[in-house]
């Protein structure tokens, strides 16, 4: 079964200000992201969802120049912008990850909507508690997301996965990646200016004219090249990835899986 893919996305960074429209091979990173997810076999319809805030105007601009969709909602309340997008476009589930993962890969996505369609899971996301899987992804069940909503206090839910975690009523499929997609020191998040210089540097690398390289070209690129690394991943520099990824929600938890 297909579903939609939303992607979180606002233009308010302060560390890297816009980072999601800077450009590498040509094009702003998010259209990147958008060719990759239209490699996806189990998406039929990208949504980019944004906020009602003027300054994210040039998100929707990007959808409409890329034939993909746009809803603006609430500014701080993610998880309310993605349920209220969800309900627009009829959906049952979705996946999502944020803006700012350009490299999505779309093998992963697909591996992560079938498993969904295998359970009776409220969220299906990947199992990353060693902190070494350079990829996110989450499934979403719309009814579950609802109650969630129905039950929290906050209106500032950027910081959203810890609701799902906290629920003792959410059944959670956290499913294993293969091993050959963990990589201890490889950030594909572009959160710092020395994240956008490694990306550039990639797709300087493996980027052709019309194709789309995976995760797996990357993890053999810096393997066979990795100074590479050292752009992004030294270790003043991973410690502050993950303390931002686990003040976020992201892939660095605890959880329960039922």
């Amino acid at each position: 079964m297909k579903t939609a893919f939303l992607i979180t996305a606002r233009l308010k960074s302060t560390r890297l200000p816009k980072k999601i429209l800077l450009e590498v091979a040509g094009k702003p990173l998010i259209v990147h992201m958008l060719d990759r997810l239209n490699q996806s076999k189990t998406i039929d319809k990208i949504i980019i969802c944004t906020s009602i805030n003027p300054q994210d105007d040039p998100l929707e601009e990007i959808a409409v120049q890329e034939n993909v969709h746009c809803f603006r909602g609430s500014e701080d309340d993610v998880l309310l912008r993605l349920y209220d997008a969800a309900k627009a476009h009829h959906l049952s589930f979705f996946a999502n990850v944020t803006a700012d993962c350009p490299l999505v890969d779309p093998l992963l996505v697909d591996c992560a909507v079938m498993e969904f369609n295998k359970t009776n899971s409220d969220l299906t996301m990947y199992d990353n508690r060693e902190g070494d899987l350079p990829f996110d992804c989450y499934v979403i069940r719309t009814s579950a997301l609802e109650k969630i909503i129905q039950k929290k206090i906050e209106t500032d839910t950027e910081v959203w996965l810890k609701h799902f975690l906290s629920d003792n009523n959410v059944k959670i499929n956290a499913i294993k990646a293969e091993e050959k997609y963990r990589h201890g020191f490889l950030k594909t998040s572009i959160d710092y200016p020395e994240d956008y210089d490694f990306m550039k540097t990639v797709f300087g690398e493996l980027h052709e004219s019309g194709g789309i390289f995976s995760l797996l070209d990357v993890i053999t690129l810096v393997k066979k090249k990795p100074a590479i690394l050292e752009i992004n991943s030294t270790k003043e520099q991973l410690e502050r990835w993950k303390d931002h990824r686990h003040s976020v929600g992201g892939g660095l938890y605890l959880y329960k899986s039922k």
